[in-house]
């Protein structure tokens, strides 16, 4: 019964043309050295100074503008990426684009996740093939990248995700749990492969607490049934469960 009191307990946690014409752009050429001119900034030097001291791009600034990015939103959360000296907007733009995003959910993912446009498409196709084991339609992807724009562009690392997945099946989570995670908490995959063994194993050491006899079988179902227990702190759920103990007595 305490088992299944700390389960409880735990829930509670809580096509290019279409494109350019959409966002106002002049088509141009593609360059041996950089993408086009007016939609990205090419290197202007060997080194960058530091951030404090570098002005914002101005070419940057006026393709975002061009592409209905809210900047008051980009100099709040991410300032730095205005003042990069490459910039990959068109091509991340593009790539979302051909995926099925409405121009106002690409400004839109920009605007709230403004290092998205660093990324190369390399890694985005790579990443977004990652994602397809999971879903079925890109729309279901493209609706997670709109609720939660970092979970898709946060990190470098897509052998993290991959490693991720095999970790949390080995735990006994099956395709259509992971379906739900990925759409209901998406930064459990976004948590680096070590952070989410170490919550695993605080779980696992919480069950104990309770007497429980198969401590292999506690994070599944809690994580079944918490799908954000992953994206908790372990002090979060420490506090829960020691509220818990203290009205068990």
């Amino acid at each position: 019964m305490a088992a299944l009191a700390g389960v409880r307990a735990l829930q509670r946690l809580h096509q290019p043309g279409t494109f350019q014409r959409c966002f106002g752009l002049i088509p141009v050429q593609l360059t041996p050295t950089c993408l086009p001119r007016r939609l990205c900034t090419a290197p202007t030097g060997s080194k960058e100074r530091k951030q404090r001291d570098t002005p914002e791009n101005v070419s940057l600034v006026e393709n975002l503008t061009l592409m209905g990015v809210d900047l008051k939103m980009v100099r709040l959360r991410q300032p730095g990426v205005l003042r990069k000296s490459f910039t990959n907007e068109q091509a991340v733009a593009l790539f979302l684009d051909k995926k099925g995003a409405p121009t106002n959910t690409i400004a839109s993912i920009i605007s709230r996740y403004p290092h998205a446009i660093t990324h190369s498409v390399q890694h985005l196709e790579q990443r977004w093939e990652l994602w397809r084991k999971i879903f079925n339609t890109d729309d279901e992807i493209v609706s997670i990248l709109y609720r939660s724009p970092d979970s898709f562009f946060r990190s470098n690392n897509i052998a993290n995700f991959d490693n991720n997945i095999t970790f949390l099946t080995s735990l006994g989570l099956n395709t259509k749990d992971l379906h739900r995670l990925l759409t209901t908490a998406p930064r459990t995959f976004a948590n680096s492969l070590e952070l989410n063994k170490q919550r695993v194993a605080f779980l696992k050491e919480i069950y104990a607490e309770l007497g429980g006899k198969n401590p292999e079988q506690f994070p599944k179902v809690v994580i079944s049934r918490n799908l954000y227990i992953l994206t908790r702190t372990t002090t979060k759920v420490r506090t829960n469960f020691d509220s818990l103990e203290l009205l068990l007595r």
